[in-house]
């Protein structure tokens, strides 16, 4: 019974503590904008009371008038001479510039060196007739010049491959126009010259 006592004693005291540091903010805010609406409407600042000397940063010039000979009758008047434009020192290239060019330079080389890479091309014959692989070789060259054909032979079988495609989206499409003369045409990976893969469009 004195601990509910106490309890209810300790939670209105608090509500007591809390209303009256509402109230104190409340009443500090009221009064501050009092004073803020009180100093506005009373004073007034000017703003053509600055008075602060620049004399010192202020540039100087000369009122007297520069000093030039007349030229005698005799001769006839100079020319004026032409305006010299001041010219600036060439700036030397960074040193990062010449490093840059030098490993660029290394990289062309190499990738000039290399002539093979992954890719694909379409086998379109496998068998033992010789005259069949190069019935087959006549058209793929009459009908698609830019697809070199490469036959290989292992005893008895010959192979007929054509093309050099890097991308395999480029294989397929060639695939699907070899198919409708070869259904047995097939694609697979194989290494391919480079240099013979950009003439293929």
């Amino acid at each position: 019974m004195k601990a509910q006592m106490y309890k209810v004693r300790s939670d209105s005291a608090f509500i007591l503590v809390v209303l009256v540091g509402l109230s104190g903010w409340i009443s500090s805010c009221a009064s501050s904008k009092k004073t803020v609406s009180r100093s506005s409407s009373t004073s007034s600042v000017d703003y053509n009371t600055y008075n602060y000397d620049l004399s010192a940063t202020r540039p100087r010039y000369s009122t007297a008038a520069p000093a030039t000979a007349k030229p005698s009758p005799s001769t006839p008047p100079a020319r004026p001479a032409p305006e010299t434009r001041r010219t600036l020192p060439m700036a030397e290239p960074l040193h990062i510039n010449k490093k840059l060019d030098a490993i660029l330079d290394t990289i062309s080389v190499k990738n000039r060196s290399i002539r093979y890479a992954q890719g694909y091309r379409i086998q379109v014959y496998v068998g033992d007739q010789r005259t069949e692989v190069d019935r087959v070789k006549r058209f793929t060259y009459q009908n698609f010049p830019e697809l070199n054909p490469y036959t290989t032979y292992r005893q008895p079988t010959y192979r007929l491959k054509v093309g050099d495609f890097m991308r395999r989206l480029d294989a397929e499409r060639y695939l699907t126009q070899l198919r409708q003369q070869f259904s047995s045409a097939t694609l697979l990976p194989d290494r391919i010259e480079i240099r013979r893969s950009l003439s293929i469009k």
